[in-house]
C-alpha cells in the first residue's frame, strides 16, 4: 500500500507541473565566465566580466533573459549593448554568444561561448 501512495505523489507532483531549471555546468560560479566560455545558473542583477566586452549584466522579465554591456567613460560618453531572448535562443554581443538554456521564474540557465 505505501509503494502506491507513493507512487501517487509523483504522479500528482508530475501532473501540476513541478519544473526544475536544469543544472549548470559551472553552478552560480560567474568567475567561471571571464575567459568567455561556461554555463551558469543567473538570476536579476547579477554581473560577471567577459573578454572584450567587459561587464555583462543579466536582467530576467517576462521569461527572457537579457545580457547587457553598458559602460562610461567617465567624459559623459556611454554605449550600451544589450540582447534578449526565451530558452532555446542564441544571442550575440560583439561576436560573443550567449545561449538561453532555460528560464524559470526569475532564475534562468546562461551559456556563454559555444
Amino acid at each position: 500500500m505505501k509503494r502506491i501512495a507513493w507512487l501517487s505523489l509523483a504522479v500528482l507532483l508530475t501532473a501540476c507541473g513541478a519544473e526544475e531549471l536544469p543544472a549548470a555546468a559551472d553552478g552560480t560560479d560567474l568567475a567561471a565566465c571571464s575567459d568567455g566560455r561556461c554555463e551558469v545558473r543567473v538570476a536579476t542583477g547579477d554581473r560577471f566580466d567577459c573578454p572584450d566586452l567587459g561587464t555583462i549584466e543579466v536582467t530576467i522579465k517576462d521569461d527572457a533573459l537579457e545580457v547587457a554591456n553598458r559602460t562610461d567613460d567617465g567624459q559623459g560618453n556611454r554605449s550600451s549593448l544589450s540582447a534578449s531572448g526565451v530558452a532555446g535562443h542564441e544571442l550575440s554581443l560583439n561576436g560573443q554568444l550567449f545561449t538561453v538554456v532555460a528560464v524559470l521564474g526569475d532564475e534562468g540557465v546562461l551559456r556563454v561561448g559555444k
